[in-house]
Order: structure tokens, then sequence, then C-alpha cells
């Protein structure tokens, strides 16, 4: 019998489907990332009653490395669900530009006018040089800050995933037409460029050849080179997809229609799962050459050369290398579960969730809290009610004499 010929990829279609549909969406993942993130603040909590009781360190160290490892699981969960809705752009380029790069801009503005209003204002009603306020919070914040720089505003890191996407696929209807396509292509390069220059303004301040001002803080990239090196990949995968089917007679719809079926969400669910191991591999590997610039045998790293050592692996990891090796690892066979086609029934679910994880860590942070009072009271020799309320009202007739000097 003559071998059955196997379909080529652009002739699968919603017809000749598969019926396997990855169980998790995008909500999915959303709703592990934020359960990661509860459990990291219950192992702060576990870690610091060993702290006070060290009488509980056998019994908590199992937990605190199982959960341990499950926390770090929060940055590739929440990455690759708000990877998916700007790779599926089931809500257009618009929304997705307006929403990513409107919080970017907001978290990046509105910090800063803050902290120039309140806390720079405030100070230079006390000083009189307020002319080097600036300067003098600068040179302290970066003695304690150890990279020198603090990055935070993670809608950055969305708004240049959903600018760079943009530009990689969008159609545009009028400017851009016919060959000047090629140019709208081309502009897909600037957000690399930002991406690239924050990682590189990291390292070079935390070398300490640099100094960033504190008004560039909110502006900085937040996410591992790792992680937005495999969004890249994804963003390229699917355009190289488009352009083979194209090349053999389909149309830009055709291909549209083949980005909704399961055939198309398992490919993308196994690439993604092999590209987040290679990165994690590459991670790892970009680490230890970096260090191995240093100290390139073990006698040297025995030697002075160890605090040189040092210093490579903090501006190492200043970049944001070496973060994301273990967390991409662990959360590569996850993904085989997930289809990044699949869309919940009720969008408002996902707005629900970042809420709801927020009030389930905030509950948990409240009674580590509690928890830790609890423990320290015992130390404590107790006193009657009505003393303590004494003791308080004094402390706070105190304070009120010092406001009313």
């Amino acid at each position: 019998m003559a071998k059955k010929q196997r379909r080529r990829l652009y002739e699968y279609s919603a017809e000749n489907d598969i019926r396997y549909r990855g169980p998790l969406s995008y909500v999915g993942l959303q709703i592990l990332g934020w359960l990661c993130i509860a459990l990291s603040v219950y192992v702060l909590m576990l870690v610091l009653s060993v702290v006070i009781n060290p009488a509980l360190e056998k019994s908590y160290s199992t937990p605190i490395l199982i959960l341990g490892f499950s926390s770090i699981l929060s940055l590739p969960f929440l990455l690759i669900a708000n990877f998916a809705r700007i790779l599926n752009n089931s809500e257009g380029y618009k929304t997705q530009l307006l929403r990513n790069g409107g919080a970017a801009l907001a978290l990046g503005l509105i910090p800063s006018l803050f902290f120039n209003r309140y806390v720079i204002g405030l100070i230079t009603k006390f000083v009189s040089d307020p002319e080097n306020v600036v300067p003098v919070l600068n040179d302290y914040f970066r003695h304690f800050q150890k990279n020198g720089f603090i990055a935070f505003n993670l809608f950055m890191d969305l708004f240049l995933c959903s600018l760079f996407m943009f530009f990689l696929t969008a159609r545009p209807q009028r400017v851009f037409t016919g060959n000047k396509r090629y140019i709208f292509r081309a502009f897909a390069i600037l957000p690399l460029a930002y991406e690239v220059t924050s990682i590189i303004l990291k390292g070079q301040c935390a070398a300490g050849n640099i100094a960033l001002s504190i008004w560039c803080y909110p502006f900085l990239t937040v996410k591992p080179p790792m992680a937005f090196l495999v969004f890249v990949i994804l963003a390229l995968y699917i355009k190289r997809r488009e352009l083979h089917f194209r090349r053999h007679g389909k149309t830009h719809e055709d291909y549209e229609a083949f980005l909704q079926t399961n055939r198309n969400s398992l490919h993308f669910s196994v690439f993604l799962c092999v590209v987040m191991v290679i990165a994690a591999i590459l991670d790892y590997f970009i680490m230890y050459f970096l260090m191995s610039i240093a100290a390139p045998s073990v006698e040297a790293l025995e030697s002075a050369d160890l605090e040189k050592t040092i210093e490579y692996a903090k501006v190492a990891q200043a970049m944001g290398f070496g973060n994301a090796s273990i967390p991409l690892l662990l959360a590569s066979p996850f993904v085989l579960l997930f289809s990044y086609t699949r869309l919940p029934k009720n969008r408002f679910i996902s707005l629900l969730i970042p809420f709801a994880g927020v009030v389930l860590t905030v509950l948990l942070l409240l009674e580590e809290v509690y928890q830790l009072v609890g423990s320290f009271s015992q130390k404590l020799q107790p006193i009657p009610i009505r003393q303590m309320f004494d003791r308080f009202m004094d402390v706070l007739n105190s304070l009120s004499g010092l406001a009313g000097s």
C-alpha cells in the first residue's frame, strides 16, 4: 500500500481540525499567577515564623522549599497570560495600545508627580539649599539600593510588546500601503531598541559607570530579557507561518481562520514549551559566561577575584539575566495545557482576577502580621488592659505636646 501523504501546514483548516484544545485560557494562567503571588506571601510568613521561633525550622523547612518553588511561577504565568492577549489580538490593536500605553504613562508620571510635589516639595521647606535636594536624594538612594535604580513599571514591557506586535502584523489601509508597508514593518525595531537600551542602562548603572536620575526609574523595563525574547520569537513564529501560508496561494483571511483552529493552538503551545526551555538554558549560560569572565577557574574564584565575580553577577542580575531560567523551566510543561485562542465566556472575569488576587494577598499579609505579633507577644510580660491603654495615652499626649511646641 502506498504511504499516506502528510498534509502540508497550509492545507489544514477548520474542516479537518483536531479535537484537542488546551483547557487553560489566559484567564486560567492569570488565576495560577495570582495564586503563586499569594503563595509567596505565605512562604514569607513561614520564613519569618522560623526566624522568630527557630524550633519550627524542622517542620517548616519542607513546605518552605516546595512552596518557594511554586511561588516563583507567578512571573511566567502572568507573562504568558498577558502575551497571549497581545498575540491573540481579540480586542484590536487600538484597544491594546491605549490600555497598555496609557497604563505605562500613568504609572510613569503619577509617581513622579507625587514624588516631586510631596516628597521633594516638603523637604525643600526645611533646607537652606533646595537646589541640591534632588542630587542628594539620588546619592542616598544609590547608596541604599545596590543596583542604583528601581524598575517597577510592568506596563512598559506590555506596551513595548503590543507595539512590536502591531508593527509586525498590522495591515494599515491608508498611508503604509503597497511597498510602503515594509517601512511600517521596520518600525518594529523601535520597541526592540527601547528594550535593549533599558537593559544596557540598568547594567551600566549597576556597574557604577553611570548614575540614573530618579525620574528615569518609572520608564525602565521590568521583565527579564529572556522573557521579552520569548515573546519576540513567538511573534516572529506567527508572522513566519502567515508568510508560509500566503506563498502557497492562501489569503490573510485564510490564515486568520487557521489561527483559531485547535491544531494551531496545539502547535503554538508545543512551540512555546520548547522556546521556554531553550530560553531558560540560554539565560543560565549567559549568567555563567558573564561570571566566568571575572573568574575563569576555581582557583581564581577562591582568590581575590571573588569580589570581581560578585560584581559581575550583580550587574548581570541587574540587567535581568539569571532571573528567568528556573521560572521558565518550571512553567514550560504547563503551557501544553494552554490554548492562547481560548477566550473566557465573560471577559469581565479577567478584570476581577487581579483585584481578587490583590485582596487575597493583602488578607494573607494581614494574617502574617497577626501571627507574628501573636508570636512576639508571647515573649513579653502580660499587663492589664487598662494599664496598656494608659501607656498608649501617655505616648499620644507626649506626641501632641511635641506638635504644639
